[in-house]
């Protein structure tokens, strides 16, 4: 066996006794893969885990965490929306703020999670709850302007185009004008958010 092999098999097995010792990290893979048999034994059947907890320093709940977007992966490609609809169901709430005054709506947007942000939506989710940094949901849209679907529905629920978003003194709106209105991809972008203004 080479030294690589060798090393792979050690961080295998590692990993196995921190996954076997962990119910958080057995529940972090489970979230990955959608696997809602498993996250319905450990947290319904055997209750390993409590559904509504929230971590002590960050004050994530089970929504935050499964959304959280992986800098630079590879092959990431976004929580499947079944383990989404899985916490919505238990009544994790959509709405938490945690310490930074993120939403699970701010996570699946930063993470470009267009299905989880509409099941969030659907379920409740405000897309005007600022951020420490004054940034509502809405405004993250410039992560994914090709999904107009998700701008709409943000819209339809009462997402405000005119909300003024960080510290810039404008208005969503009026900033992505500014910015990016002559970019190509954004022009749809801006005229739904005009026809809401």
């Amino acid at each position: 066996m080479s030294k690589k092999d060798e090393d792979k098999e050690r961080v295998l097995k590692r990993f196995q006794e921190l996954y076997d010792s962990d119910p958080d990290l057995r529940v972090v893979v489970a979230n990955e893969k959608g696997d809602i048999e498993k996250l319905k034994n450990m947290f319904i059947k055997d209750k390993e885990l409590d559904i509504l907890a929230v971590t002590e320093k960050e004050e994530w709940n089970w929504l935050h965490r499964s959304l959280m977007h992986i800098p630079n992966a590879e092959k990431w490609t976004g929580t499947p929306l079944s383990t989404i609809e899985f916490y919505i169901k238990n009544k994790v709430p959509v709405n938490a703020q945690d310490s930074y005054g993120m939403t699970p709506l701010h996570y699946a947007m930063r993470g470009k999670n267009a299905e989880a942000a509409i099941a969030l939506l659907e379920a409740g989710a405000d897309p005007n709850i600022p951020n420490r940094d004054n940034v509502i949901p809405l405004a993250m849209i410039g992560g994914m302007p090709e999904r107009l679907d998700v701008l709409k529905l943000m819209l339809d629920k009462g997402g405000n185009p005119n909300y003024v978003n960080a510290n810039n003194d404008m208005s969503i709106v009026k900033s992505l004008k500014k910015h990016v209105g002559n970019v190509d991809k954004f022009k749809p972008v801006i005229e739904l958010l005009e026809k809401y203004s």
